[in-house]
């Protein structure tokens, strides 16, 4: 696992591990770096192509994608209404997600 610096504010903050969720714009997008091991890489591009295969142009999948549609899978209705709780905007941001899917 790599180590990273903190800055000041973050020795500072007392172990905070994440920020209140008030100011977070739960619909927005944002890229996290990833280290995963080359097997598991193989193995979900290898479902991307299965996935791909004999699809039109416009209904070919990525690999983000493919990613996402897994880890939002582990969210169940449940955690969206416990989570609506604590973080007002959650489950419209989770519906929006779903009717961009369908669309």
């Amino acid at each position: 696992m790599s180590t990273r610096k903190t800055n000041q504010d973050e020795r500072s903050s007392g172990g905070i591990v994440c920020r209140p969720s008030f100011k977070r714009n739960f619909q927005a997008r944002r890229v996290v770096p990833l280290e995963l091991p080359e097997f598991l890489l193989y193995a979900l591009e290898q479902r991307v192509s299965e996935a791909n295969s004999g699809a039109s142009a416009e209904d070919t999948s990525t690999l983000n994608h493919y990613i996402e549609s897994e880890l939002v899978n582990l969210i169940t209705v449940r955690d969206v209404a416990e989570l609506e709780i604590g973080a007002p905007g959650f489950g419209a941001a989770v519906q929006k997600w779903l009717d961009e899917i369908e669309a």
